[in-house]
């Protein structure tokens, strides 16, 4: 039996969804008993030392590596080992890829016994510095960083190699400020302290930087000052976000306004997008065009095209679609602020061929009544838990041509499939994006195409 402290020596042969390597353990007891180990990658010989135990598996972490796999590289990074945010910066990108495409096969397997083999995996343009968004709590010493993996103890650093290169003297200069004002950080369990976390967003196309500081409270003291010192390193907004939730919700509902505008504002794909700091916008924006690029050419619109943008957000897919010439474009979002943001979004770029609904997506049918006209191609971009079967329902009713769905969750994505296929719609492609490098996430677009019965 397998106990806590045990120290093994493993092969490591595969990746988990998580990230984590995965290693298969015999002997006269076990057989085949799965050890997920943290930091470990195909081909790696180690010493393990167990840490957890349950019933039919184990968490392992290294304790030597006797052999090196050929795809292990040095992480550019000092708290890679420590940090949750990143779990491939120690093994070679192109290896990181093809373990994404086997994640999607994988999914897909769970779910069913034909289908597409999937495409190679779109490489992202950039692999460092590529997120236009971090939110980083500050620790009890006053240093923001990010969450360790699987818990809410904070790693320090201000200069994760993820996160745009500006980001740095944005979080240098508010842990300055927090240590001369005497500021207290928040903390989790006894729900005391005043700064909870910095969140940055940057607008890649523009420059333009959004400043938000969360905390547990109405009024951060000297926030006039704080404000001047984000205009100061050249902040386009700077906001406070009340959140005084106990616990480890990130952001508050209230934004407020302490310094230049509502909204920053980007390009992508030559359109214009302003974007409020609660607004969903992907992070890593020159994949973003790669990929709605593709979506788009997979949709294939015509000028006589009715498209129908499901979990359209703020509307950059539904823009992007009544760009490229279609007669008409509906979105439909539940949050109705960024159905706020998209109406306005259409009327900065001059768009009428648009149109923006806030409702649930299961309520598509009503919609589509109300402003006639059936859609020859529905795009689908949900969030993780991917589509409600009264979602999928009202896709079907619709009979669209195709559909083309936009995924960052492949296991939702295969098991929404086999729905769809159930309602006479069958697979042309599935093709692994890599909008997240050196993370374990993978985004997926498959066209599925109506059968003529």
């Amino acid at each position: 039996m397998i106990r806590k402290n045990d120290i093994l020596k493993l092969e490591i042969t595969d990746v988990s969804f998580a990230g984590l390597g995965v290693a298969r353990y015999s002997d006269k007891e076990t057989d085949g008993f799965v050890i997920f180990v943290h930091n470990a990658i195909p081909g790696d010989e180690i010493l393990c030392r167990i840490v957890k135990t349950e019933k039919t598996f184990a968490y392992g972490i290294i304790e030597e590596i006797l052999r090196k796999s050929e795809k292990r590289i040095s992480a550019p990074c000092p708290t890679f080992e420590k940090c949750g945010g990143c779990v491939f910066l120690n093994m070679e990108y192109g290896a990181e890829l093809e373990i994404k495409r086997q994640y999607v096969i994988n999914a897909y397997k769970r779910h069913m016994e034909v289908f597409p083999d999937p495409l190679p995996t779109v490489p992202s343009p950039e692999t460092a510095n590529y997120r236009n968004k971090v939110v980083c709590p500050l620790s009890e010493n006053g240093k923001f960083g990010f969450y360790a993996r699987a818990s809410h103890r904070n790693i320090e650093n201000s200069a994760c190699f993820l996160q745009d290169a500006d980001f740095g003297r944005f979080i240098s200069t508010a842990e300055s400020f927090v240590k001369e004002k005497g500021i207290t950080p928040y903390n989790e369990i006894n729900g005391k302290g005043l700064f909870r976390q910095l969140y940055l967003r940057k607008a890649k196309n523009t420059g333009e930087i959004c400043v938000c500081a969360v905390i547990n409270g109405k009024k951060l003291p000297h926030e006039n000052e704080f404000a001047e010192l984000m205009k100061r390193n050249g902040a386009t907004s700077v906001f406070i976000n009340e959140n005084t939730t106990r616990g480890n919700t990130v952001l508050g509902e209230k934004y407020r306004l302490i310094y230049g505008k509502e909204r920053i504002t980007d390009t992508l794909c030559g359109v214009k997008f302003e974007i409020s700091p609660a607004a969903f916008y992907q992070i890593n924006s020159l994949q973003t065009e790669n990929l709605y690029k593709y979506a788009l050419s997979l949709a294939d619109i015509g000028h006589d095209d009715t498209v129908l943008d499901l979990y359209c957000g703020i509307g950059t897919i539904s823009l992007l679609a009544a760009k490229a010439g279609a007669k008409k474009v509906l979105g439909i979002e539940i949050v109705k602020e960024a159905i706020g943001d998209a109406k306005r979004n259409a009327e900065i770029n001059g768009i009428e061929n648009a149109e923006f609904f806030a409702a649930d997506a299961a309520e598509t049918l009503e919609i589509i009544e109300k402003c006639g006209g059936r859609p020859n191609t529905v795009i689908v971009d949900p969030p993780r838990k991917g589509l409600s079967s009264e979602t999928a329902g009202a896709i079907a009713r619709l009979s669209p041509e195709k559909i083309v769905y936009v995924s960052c969750n492949p296991e939702t994505q295969a098991r929404d499939a086999v729905l769809l296929s159930e309602f006479g719609y069958t697979f042309d492609t599935i093709r692994p994006f890599d909008m997240f490098p050196r993370t374990q996430h993978v985004e997926t677009v498959v066209l599925m195409s109506r059968v003529e019965r």
